[in-house]
């Protein structure tokens, strides 16, 4: 783990510890709501919530694994790609912004045996299609349940949601630039050239820049073999919004797991899609309070008891995202096996 990696994870774990304070805090003098709460509680939802977790993840991975090659999938396998979406979860854990989301996925391709320019193609047409599956969720979303929106929610929160989506869409327009003009790329490369330069020797920058031209180059191949495969990029678009709807739906089993029978999923689910959106304009690793924040706010509707209401909180980010922390740590600490087979196409 780099230095960068160790501020994070003590980032993490301090906002971590300053969040559960607060929220624990707000139990004192609430004896009595978090004895109903624990009476209601039914271990079976929560238990379906993480199993939904861990489909989500099995989804992203079948996502990964549509987009690679033929002759790539005969070298690895889904249970190897497996690693890819756990070590997303580590990554965008554990990064501001969740930068560190990518990097980590071309890593758990190349542990797997692809080509590290492949895989970075492979993980940003990936991230294009989850970029814009997230968007059209958050249009549907957003229409279907604006009154509920603008009435029940805090007006701050709401605030937020057309920057959110202003974000995502240059985020879409960025990715599409770069992975469809390579002439683009290329000036970039040899605009920030100079500057490298200065830190190295000259034999040693040549091969440098003539490596990654060519790398740009096989990217930039990969990606119009991606574009041009339809059935691959339908079969993991089809993937990602099972993924995400399937991810939207976890608030749900955790609030039904405290006895809220009546609760409507769909407006369960476009709340979650809100806070997914909202919680990307936080420069802090994982959005460790701003998520916790953003929830109080868009589920204290359906959650009236207020000690309920944390310890939903809690179980959710328990599940959705520290789940996902100590699962990526897992799957880096294991060593990557893959197949060994004779190329043929």
């Amino acid at each position: 783990m780099s230095r960068t990696d160790k501020i994070s994870a003590a980032i993490v774990v301090l906002l971590t510890a300053i969040v559960v304070y607060f929220l624990t805090n707000e139990l004192r003098g609430r004896g009595h709501q978090l004895e109903i709460a624990l009476k209601h509680l039914n271990w079976h939802w929560l238990v379906a919530g993480l199993l939904v977790m861990i489909l989500s993840i099995f989804l992203e991975a079948a996502a990964t694994y549509a987009l690679l090659k033929k002759s790539d999938r005969r070298r690895t396998s889904l249970l190897s790609v497996l690693r890819v979406p756990l070590l997303n979860l580590l990554g965008t854990g554990l990064t501001p912004f969740a930068t560190g989301g990518q990097p980590a996925q071309v890593y758990g391709l190349a542990r797997s045996g692809i080509d590290s320019g492949r895989a970075m193609s492979v993980i940003l047409m990936k991230f294009l299609v989850y970029q814009v599956v997230v968007v059209l969720f958050f249009i549907i979303g957003y229409f279907t349940a604006e009154h509920f929106i603008y009435a029940q929610v805090d007006p701050t929160f709401a605030t937020f949601i057309p920057l959110a989506i202003a974000i995502h869409a240059v985020v879409i327009i960025g990715i599409a630039l770069v992975m469809f003009w390579p002439a683009l790329t290329l000036r970039l490369v040899d605009a920030v050239s100079p500057l490298i330069r200065k830190f190295m020797s000259r034999e040693r920058h040549a091969r440098m820049i003539i490596t990654i031209k060519r790398k740009i180059d096989n990217f930039h191949q990969e990606s119009r073999r991606v574009i041009s495969s339809w059935e691959s990029l339908v079969g993991a678009t089809i993937l990602t919004i099972l993924q995400l709807l399937v991810f939207y739906m976890i608030p749900y089993f955790v609030i039904r797991a405290f006895g809220y029978s009546n609760v409507n999923p769909w407006l369960i689910v476009t709340m979650n899609i809100m806070i997914v959106m909202v919680i990307s304009l936080f420069p802090i690793p994982g959005g460790v309070g701003g998520a916790e924040l953003s929830f109080q706010l868009l589920f204290s509707p359906f959650v009236k008891n207020g000690a309920t209401l944390i310890l939903v909180i809690l179980l959710w980010r328990l599940i959705t995202y520290y789940f996902g922390l100590f699962a990526g740590i897992i799957a880096y600490i294991i060593p990557a096996r893959h197949r060994m087979r004779i190329n043929n196409d």
